[in-house]
């Protein structure tokens, strides 16, 4: 059986607080998870290492770049784009999330929404046994 820690978190969140409306569990659940599942997965003898490496995060010298290859595409910060002729500092991605219609909405609704922005700064995070 599959676990989802995200899944298991708010179902805590939500028992804990049986009178709090929807849009405040999910509030507390994206405040509480990080530490949360830190917790988690270091009192867990059975944890993936990968899971290990990721709730203790990565390491603190972070490499930085100006322009970025990744599956034949190529990626520029905003301030290398303004020395060069060819732009390509330009994203956009469409993110799921829960999104309510106001305060009072306890009904939250899944939507995809489109985003765009400018790549300010490229990171190379690394994690021990992998980089992201």
């Amino acid at each position: 059986m599959k676990f989802c820690h995200i899944v298991h978190h708010k179902g805590l969140v939500k028992e804990s607080n049986p009178k709090m409306l929807k849009n405040r569990v999910l509030k507390e659940h994206n405040k509480t998870f990080l530490n949360w599942f830190k917790d988690t997965i270091f009192d867990d003898d059975n944890a993936f290492e990968t899971l290990r490496k990721l709730a203790d995060g990565p390491k603190r010298n972070v490499i930085t770049w100006q322009g970025y290859n990744i599956n034949k595409y190529s990626f520029y910060t905003k301030a290398q784009d303004e020395k060069s002729t060819m732009q390509n500092s330009g994203v956009s991605l469409r993110v799921e999330s829960q999104h309510f219609a106001s305060v009072h909405d306890d009904n939250p609704r899944v939507t995809s929404i489109p985003y765009f922005g400018f790549i300010e700064e490229i990171l190379e995070l690394n994690y021990v046994k992998f980089i992201v």
